[in-house]
């Protein structure tokens, strides 16, 4: 790599664009040699050198040369001058990448120099921090957000999203589109899966809007989440789908390819994402959110929860799809119609500051007949897609798992 890129740095442009961060500590031996030669010559004349410049340049400096180094010289000058050169712009970043190491072995042998007492060390480095800062500073920022109303408009418009399929709740809040995070939350058999489910797979849901739909499932085993979703589709319950399998298979194969379940028991966040990149879905829907493992060291829960939901909202931009957590109410909902986000289970302020949509599940008391009320409160607790915050009472139809008006 060494002889390519002298080659380039032939050229007086490139070597003038990169001569600040040119080091002869970046080259071994015969090429340190060569780029001393070369240095010396854009200096001094400021223009496109050969190289048989150098070799001539050498010839001088070096007047009682033994024939022997001459001919190694050569061998040397002529492995340049028909090399190939690299890419400018390869060039200069090839240079950048090698100045950086050279900086970090200087700070290492500074840091060696301080631990054994050297005093001057401290100075040392605080100056070669001063100088050389600028280079590790990040200087690619992109473009800034667009001027083009007519595209920011498009962006936030509910044309962009997936319609909830709840009707009520959609004349509220339309749906969830591209890069926005929702929290779905309840207390235990509340029907806070049977919520994302319907809004997936019951008709009028995403999945029959056309959306590709990622339900990755680490709580309840997938298969049988699955079966769920074809009893939201089919409109049959368990019994009926045994009875007749095909003419549920035939109702689910509308939706069959847009909708994928996975078992995520053991994925972790850095895994949801490369499968996340392979099949690039439209909505993600993770049953449940907090169970999701994250790397890192953490002091306490909360904060563990803090930087998960922080990264799930990461997760939704950086594929540009919708992504749906699901999560436990603590117990201060038990036995509430009206919950708000105060009462998610574990990182309350972590987890809502990162949410663009929380909607709580509630339900009446538990009541002490056979006859379980199906009634339930789907509370919008927060909103940042269209500012309603409110109640909306629907039912869910366990058997099937829908939620209707």
């Amino acid at each position: 790599m060494e002889i390519p890129l002298l080659k380039t740095l032939l050229n007086n442009d490139t070597y003038l664009s990169s001569k600040s961060r040119l080091r002869k500590s970046i080259f071994s031996d015969d090429s340190a040699i060569l780029y001393d030669l070369l240095s010396d010559a854009h200096n001094k004349y400021e223009k496109d050198i050969t190289a048989d410049d150098l070799y001539s340049i050498w010839l001088c400096n070096n007047p009682i040369a033994t024939t022997s180094e001459i001919n190694e010289f050569r061998d040397t000058v002529d492995l340049l001058k028909y090399s190939d050169p690299i890419t400018p712009d390869v060039a200069v970043d090839v240079i950048e990448s090698l100045w950086r190491r050279e900086v970090g072995r200087d700070i290492a042998n500074l840091g060696i120099n301080m631990s054994e007492g050297d005093l001057g060390a401290m100075t040392r480095l605080q100056s070669l921090l001063e100088r050389t800062k600028d280079g590790y500073m990040p200087d690619n920022f992109g473009e800034p957000t667009t001027d083009d109303i007519y595209e920011l408009l498009a962006e936030t418009s509910d044309e962009n999203r997936w319609k909830f399929n709840i009707e009520t709740l959609s004349r509220h809040v339309y749906g969830i589109g591209p890069s926005e995070f929702g929290i779905i939350f309840a207390r235990p058999e509340t029907g806070k899966s049977a919520l994302a489910i319907s809004l997936c797979a019951a008709p009028g849901g995403f999945a029959q809007q056309g959306a590709k739909i990622l339900y990755l499932c680490n709580e309840e085993k997938s298969t049988r989440t699955k079966l769920r979703a074809i009893a939201a589709c089919s409109g049959m319950t368990r019994e009926q789908i045994a009875d007749n399998p095909d003419l549920a298979t035939s109702k689910y194969l509308s939706i069959k390819d847009r909708l994928i379940m996975k078992d995520i028991q053991e994925w972790d966040l850095d895994t949801i994402n490369g499968y996340c990149e392979k099949i690039k879905p439209n909505l993600i829907v993770i049953d449940q959110a907090d169970k999701v493992t994250i790397s890192g060291t953490y002091n306490a829960s909360h904060e563990r929860i803090r930087e998960l939901y922080r990264s799930l909202r990461e997760l939704a931009k950086r594929h540009d799809c919708a992504l749906l957590g699901i999560s436990q109410a603590s117990a201060d909902a038990e036995g509430k119609t009206r919950i708000d986000f105060s009462m998610l289970e574990g990182s309350k302020t972590g987890k809502a500051a990162e949410a663009d949509l929380i909607i709580g599940v509630a339900k009446y008391s538990t009541s002490e007949d056979d006859n379980p009320d199906h009634t339930r409160f789907l509370n919008v607790s927060k909103n940042k897609l269209s500012g309603y915050h409110g109640c909306v009472i629907c039912n869910i139809e366990p058997e099937i798992s829908r939620y209707v008006e």
